[in-house]
């Protein structure tokens, strides 16, 4: 892991340029880590929502460097490269595969002065870039962008040269590993059929502007360029102090082979999981539809048993009450309809016979069987 010297002045400068999450990282350093580092030199750090503030383009009081010669005048951190950070529990292996890439692309590692040779995206994107103007607005400003459908670089004017080198060498090198790269919906890097989504762009740095009633911030270009890969969680590649993101080269690569595997296993594991999840889904409808149809025939089976109860009782009736009027002397004619009429009824309810009915047939015998109940108010 290789060291750098930071100066008090530089190592507050820093601090009032990047959120301090940020800055540990890069220095390989807790938050609180970092917090306590500038405690001992006396750095005065961001106050709460310094950062939100900046988002929104509004005035921010930086703190001066005080006067302190008690406090040491220089600092050396831990620099934290690309190749040593273990990315996602990936770290033996991304170190491994970027030194097999180191050794196999040297000979196409190398950067001429000017453009040999350049692949066709990179010769639309020169064309395009020659046509723009520096963006003037906060967080593009001083930059140009190349079109949509062309490749996707955002950089200062006096470096654009450098970014279409970097590109033209990062595809020559991503061809001879047997990927390629097209313009579809952004810049995608296409390794076995996975797409990797990839920018180049220049950071912004922060300015001290000095104001009359007090100083506030702007943002240039920092002559620093950046590799976006966009993933979860995003990976950067970015220029620092000791190294370039052409160095870095070999290490993208590897990043980006070893997260189109990524991709393709959790494609896989999604399409296991989507074939569990409808399976089970299957038989949770299955079971669902097996339930309903058992309701509805022991529903049926309870409702047949009492309508089969009640046909019988009815009947009983029937056959009492003519019982009595034969006792009686009291069978007349229009009893004897009413027997008749009363058991065709009867036919007609008990689920045996299930007799039609001219007048009945459109109506429920649920209704019969079971009749809604009325409900009677008091005062």
């Amino acid at each position: 892991m290789e060291t750098i010297e930071l100066t008090r002045k530089e190592l507050y400068d820093l601090v009032w340029e990047n959120p301090l999450s940020k800055l540990a990282k890069k220095y390989n350093l807790s938050d609180n880590g970092l917090r306590k580092v500038c405690k001992r030199l006396d750095i005065p750090l961001p106050k709460n929502g310094h950062w939100q503030k900046i988002q929104f383009n509004k005035k921010v009081i930086i703190e001066k460097l005080p006067v302190n010669n008690k406090v040491e005048t220089s600092i050396t951190l831990n620099f934290r490269e690309d190749s040593e950070t273990i990315i996602n529990g990936e770290g033996n292996e991304l170190n491994q595969l970027t030194k097999e890439l180191k050794t196999s692309l040297k000979n196409t590692i190398i950067f001429p002065e000017k453009l040999t040779k350049p692949n066709q995206l990179i010769i639309d994107a020169k064309n395009d870039l020659k046509t723009k103007e520096p963006f003037l607005y906060h967080n593009m400003k001083g930059l140009v962008t190349t079109s949509t459908g062309i490749l996707n670089i955002t950089v200062a004017p006096k470096n654009v040269k450098r970014a279409l080198l970097f590109m033209d060498i990062f595809i020559k090198a991503l061809q001879k590993r047997g990927h390629k790269i097209i313009v579809k919906d952004g810049t995608k890097i296409v390794i076995d059929s996975t797409e990797l989504k990839i920018e180049l762009r220049e950071r912004l740095k922060r300015k001290i502007v000095k104001g009359t009633y007090s100083d506030y911030t702007e943002l240039e270009p920092s002559n620093l360029l950046s590799f976006k890969l966009d993933v979860y969680p995003t990976k950067e590649w970015a220029d620092t102090n000791t190294s370039q993101i052409e160095d870095k080269i070999p290490n993208i690569i590897a990043k980006l082979e070893l997260q189109a595997i990524k991709e393709k296993q959790d494609a896989i594991d999604r399409e296991i999981w989507h074939r569990e999840y409808e399976r089970r889904q299957k038989i949770e409808q299955e079971f669902k539809a097996r339930n309903e149809k058992e309701i509805i025939k022991t529903k049926k089976l309870f409702s047949d048993a009492e309508k089969f109860d009640k046909a019988t009782i009815y009947r009983n009736f029937i056959k009492a009450t003519e019982q009595k009027a034969i006792q009686e002397n009291k069978l007349t004619e229009e009893l004897k309809e009413w027997i008749k009429w009363a058991n065709d009824k009867a036919d007609w309810f008990d689920p045996f016979t299930n007799k039609q009915d001219e007048l009945l047939n459109e109506n429920d015998r649920e209704d019969f069987h079971k009749p809604k109940q009325q409900n009677y108010y008091h005062r």
